[in-house]
């Protein structure tokens, strides 16, 4: 389930990112203050550097959830460092499947306009100060364990691979059976607790969308009451009010009344057969 290797392209992509402070309030934003001074305390302040620049430029040109959300495509594109550089002299449209390790990704990026291209730059950019960072640390064992113990909560997550991505903090991102989640960074934050049930949520999510046909936005809400479901079903909901107190104030709603008919219909399918 759990991978030990780093997807480190991903992770210079959402590092990159988490310096965008323009679209914070975005449900697609990875901004994370506390990464972002863990990196002022190893690389110096963003603002001596392209990187200040091209952030507050990403924030300009994907300014919404949905276009933020399709720049952070960039991130599947390529599985390491090295393939990325290759590629990084050439515009979008011009590179070739062979050149990349996701090439359906080739078409919908180079119909995003220019926020995708500026990420890969910025990236790019970036690269040599973010290769300056410590290696993280990952107690593998932990990480495993909080994992193996959420399959009840979210029987999905056994069909999923696990990396993780210290740079995306408190968050997650699924796409296919591969779920990236964040890792303790400053003061053990987030915890191996927060890093099980955020894969759980993005494994409900990745079996919710395999399952019915919503929209993103729904899609996530039933996740989130369908793993409030099965969490309340272990036991385990003292646990999961611990993850979702993250969101604070904007705490997603995990009652069945905030789904429409059909969709509490799907959920309670789901809910049947594991």
């Amino acid at each position: 389930m759990l991978l030990r290797e780093r997807p480190t392209f991903a992770e210079l992509v959402f590092h990159v990112l988490a310096h965008v402070r323009r679209t914070a309030a975005e449900p697609a934003s990875v901004y994370d203050a506390d990464w972002v001074r863990f990196c002022e305390g190893h690389l110096g302040p963003p603002n001596e550097r392209t990187l200040a620049e091209d952030a507050e430029a990403l924030g300009a040109l994907a300014p919404g959830h949905a276009s933020l959300a399709r720049a952070q495509l960039v991130a599947w594109l390529f599985g390491d460092l090295e393939r990325a550089s290759a590629a990084a002299s050439r515009e979008l449209g011009s590179l070739e499947p062979e050149d990349v390790d996701a090439p359906e990704l080739l078409a919908p990026l180079a119909e995003a306009g220019p926020a995708p291209e500026l990420l890969r730059l910025a990236a790019e950019l970036e690269r040599p100060f973010f290769e300056r960072l410590p290696a993280p640390a990952v107690d593998f064992a932990r990480a495993e364990a909080a994992l193996t113990r959420q399959l009840e909560a979210a029987p999905g997550l056994g069909d999923c691979r696990v990396a993780l991505v210290r740079s995306l903090g408190l968050r997650g991102r699924v796409r296919g059976d591969l779920i990236w989640v964040g890792v303790p960074v400053v003061a053990g934050r987030p915890s191996f607790e927060h890093v099980a049930w955020q894969a759980s949520h993005e494994a409900s999510v990745r079996e919710v969308g395999r399952a019915t046909s919503g929209a993103e936005r729904r899609v996530e809400q039933m996740a989130v009451v369908l793993l409030a479901a099965r969490a309340e079903r272990a036991g385990l909901s003292e646990e999961h009010a611990r993850w979702l107190s993250h969101f604070g104030p904007n705490a997603p709603d995990t009652g069945e009344h905030s789904l429409s008919e059909v969709e509490a219909r799907a959920v309670r399918e789901l809910l049947a057969r594991s």
